[in-house]
């Protein structure tokens, strides 16, 4: 991240932020005191249906009076505050990797594209259990253990006190105890977010478009904002204002299936801005590796029958932490070189560039309209040069796209020993009886307008 948005960050049109913002109207504001102050069944029923009410019609809303410290939250966002000032280096001591899968990230993908944002995950048991693997017969099991920063040292003291006097009685407030018993030996995990100032805010997203795969996540943002929430009722990206001392709480796809589509999953997003970073702290309240999800009895029968086959959480959970690491092998590392051949195709590599750096490959992007096109042997020649650079021992995906299937084509007959092979996205490719080195500047006029 710098001051350059790099194409990687860039969303596509339809999901890009808008420039007005539509505020929230209605997404509830619960005052939890019952919880903690009333034995009267009545008070406590209500605080009930009120919760169930806010899952059903929005899948989110802002909990206050909920027992939680202030004290307790402002000690967690300072620690946040100092780690993420750290130098890039000293950060990424503690970096996420196929051994410690929590820890700290600045490279973070939904939906393909990257997010603009830095991370730092805990998990809440230390150690917590999960499958060694995503094979459906594998039973081997991993302890996974959390590795803290030299600074700041308050850091870990500040998950402890928050864990233990915070969202371990607030998710139990929230949550029916019937179901606690699902979170034994948990596999939840603490985020520290920490979004950037962007220099392009109307191209990117902090976080892109996304359900969250547990069951509740309770959130602590700052005073800034950025949260968005998809309305229900008509597909509406809408604002979340930041209340003072509240905590935001929403439906994860576990409670979706739980109650057979009582209580829906919603989609959210987090925008950014130019001017102001911004800081954020998700629990992800996940239950047992060894549970296995599917609706609840109690809520299933004949007029009501389960929408969903079940599936072991353990083994999703697996697939979600360790695919990001699995190692790739000098056999499958490749070098994918992308060439289009004018502004009008450069879209195509932003979903694909991210999706290739994530797996580990290396990725060169050439835009070859970027040299004015005044002669053929000039609109070849990025991709020529390339080439030439390319050590005679290393072989080459070529990518084309657009009219940059010229260029690809040309390379692949002057350079067959270093290119593995070549990949046409809808590009132009010349036919047989069309000799490539006769073409004319004019010749290149593609009409994108047909």
């Amino acid at each position: 991240m710098g001051d350059q948005l790099e194409p990687d960050f860039i969303q596509a049109l339809e999901h890009r932020p808008k420039s007005g913002i539509t505020e929230a109207k209605g997404i509830p504001l619960i005052d939890l005191s019952p919880s903690i102050n009333s034995s009267k069944s009545d008070d406590l029923a209500n605080l009930v249906a009120e919760i169930g009410d806010a899952c059903e019609n929005w899948g989110f809303f802002q909990v206050i009076n909920h027992g939680v410290p202030l004290e307790v939250r402002e000690r967690i966002e300072l620690a946040s505050r100092e780690f993420f000032a750290l130098s890039k280096e000293e950060k990424k001591k503690v970096s996420r990797n196929e051994v410690n899968l929590f820890g700290y990230s600045d490279f973070e993908i939904t939906k393909s594209v990257r997010d603009w944002k830095e991370v730092f995950d805990c998990t809440i048991e230390n150690p917590t259990v999960i499958y060694a693997s995503d094979e459906p017969d594998d039973e081997e099991l991993k302890e996974l253990y959390n590795q803290w920063p030299e600074y700041p040292p308050d850091l870990r003291n500040a998950k402890t006190d928050i864990q233990i006097t915070g969202t371990h009685s607030l998710e139990l407030r929230i949550t029916e105890r019937s179901v606690t018993w699902l979170f034994k030996n948990q596999t939840s995990f603490m985020r520290l977010n920490y979004y950037p100032p962007c220099p392009a805010p109307q191209l990117a997203l902090g976080l892109g478009r996304h359900k969250d795969a547990g069951a509740m996540t309770i959130l602590a943002q700052d005073d800034v904002g950025g949260l968005e929430v998809k309305r229900k009722s008509d597909g509406e990206w809408i604002f979340v204002k930041p209340t003072p001392d509240a905590y935001i709480v929403n439906v994860g796809d576990l409670i979706q299936v739980w109650s057979n589509d009582k209580y829906e999953s919603v989609e959210h997003r987090v925008t950014v801005n130019s001017q102001k970073e911004r800081f954020s702290i998700p629990f992800f309240i996940n239950p047992s590796h060894s549970i296995w999800v599917e609706p609840l009895e109690e809520l299933i029968n004949d007029q009501n029958p389960g929408k969903y086959k079940g599936y072991s959480w353990g083994k999703f959970y697996a697939t979600r932490k360790l695919s990001n690491f699995k190692k790739l092998t000098s056999e499958n590392i490749q070098h994918f070189v992308l060439v289009h051949g004018s502004g009008h195709g450069a879209w195509c590599w932003y979903k694909l560039v991210p999706m290739l750096r994530s797996s580990g490959h290396n990725v060169t992007a050439l835009d070859l309209a970027a040299s004015g096109i005044p002669t053929i042997s000039d609109y070849f020649k990025p991709l020529m040069d390339f080439m030439d650079s390319v050590p005679k021992r290393e072989r080459v995906i070529l990518v084309a796209h657009s009219s940059g299937g010229l260029a690809v084509s040309r390379a692949m007959e002057k350079f067959p020993e270093k290119i593995y092979a070549g990949v046409f996205i809808t590009a132009l490719m010349p036919g047989v009886s069309l000799n490539i080195s006769t073409l004319s500047r004019e010749a290149l006029q593609i009409n994108y307008s047909t």
